[in-house]
């Protein structure tokens, strides 16, 4: 199985997404049909807590 990253993403801050595209235009295709929003679907601190935004914003990181 292949996996791709967001655009600004990597393994230390999003989650992969399962791919099978293999060029440029192949990821930009996937992406135009897809019912997964990226981000939605990939950030770390949503796997972590539901309230892991909320938790940083109360300890100043924001």
């Amino acid at each position: 199985m292949m996996v791709r990253f967001r655009t600004v993403g990597d393994i230390s801050c999003t989650c992969p997404v399962a791919s099978d595209a293999d060029t440029v235009d192949a990821i930009i295709a996937e992406t135009a049909v897809t019912q997964i929003t990226e981000r939605g679907a990939t950030r770390m601190d949503d796997q972590t807590s539901e309230a892991s935004m909320e938790k940083r914003k109360k300890e100043g990181y924001f």
